[in-house]
């Protein structure tokens, strides 16, 4: 929403290794071979759970939320584009991500340099930092644990989203409720802070795209 969820996706973690997201069952981790899988879709955040204050008030607000990876002019840089309807003003987030070496860097994508952020038509430098982890468990689903310090206040937030289209499988995602709620307490978020996308609102639209 990482994000509409103001640092959602900034940094895009790859790696393999027990952890405590393993435990609790969540989809495998997109290796980095896989990674053409997530690039070129838009992906819809159809319910996400946050563990800080910032972050609940964040989901309380929003009512859609948006997220797009795209290839640049070089192989080893991403284009992150996320936008979301926060208040009923567009909230827009545009990062460039650069793969350092995967020998040594863990297969991590982090800033390569400082982004933007746009509220309601007003532009400001983003340069956030942060770690995500995303797992996949079927072409038309992602999952993502986004780890990150907001104002000094270190947070995370639990992010399931589905490929546009459907995000509108209301059956689908009703039959997944109960196990994104099972995941989102195993990983000790706060079920009563959760967005949960309504199937209506509509999405904001990024006039520099």
């Amino acid at each position: 929403m990482p994000v509409l969820l103001r640092a959602a996706l900034l940094v895009l973690m790859l790696s393999g290794g027990a952890s405590a997201a393993e435990e609790c069952d969540l989809p495998p981790r997109v290796q980095p071979q896989d990674t053409e899988k997530v690039f070129g879709v838009r992906w819809v955040l159809v319910e996400a759970f946050s563990d800080y204050p910032a972050g609940e008030e964040l989901l309380r607000n929003a009512s859609s939320s948006t997220v797009e990876m795209k290839h640049t002019h070089s192989n080893r840089t991403s284009l992150f584009v996320e936008r979301n309807i926060v208040g009923g003003k567009c909230l827009i987030f545009r990062v460039n991500m650069t793969m350092s070496d995967p020998e040594t860097s863990n297969h991590t994508m982090h800033l390569a340099h400082a982004g933007e952020q746009e509220f309601d038509g007003v532009v400001s430098p983003y340069d956030d930092q942060g770690r995500a982890d995303v797992h996949q468990s079927c072409p038309d689903c992602l999952t993502i644990i986004y780890h990150g310090v907001f104002a000094g206040t270190p947070g995370r937030m639990l992010l399931i989203y589905r490929k546009e289209g459907k995000h509108l499988d209301a059956d689908e995602l009703k039959a997944a409720q109960g196990e994104h709620r099972k995941i989102a307490e195993c990983l000790k978020f706060k079920l009563e802070s959760n967005f949960r996308y309504d199937g209506k609102a509509d999405f904001c639209l990024d006039k520099k795209e």
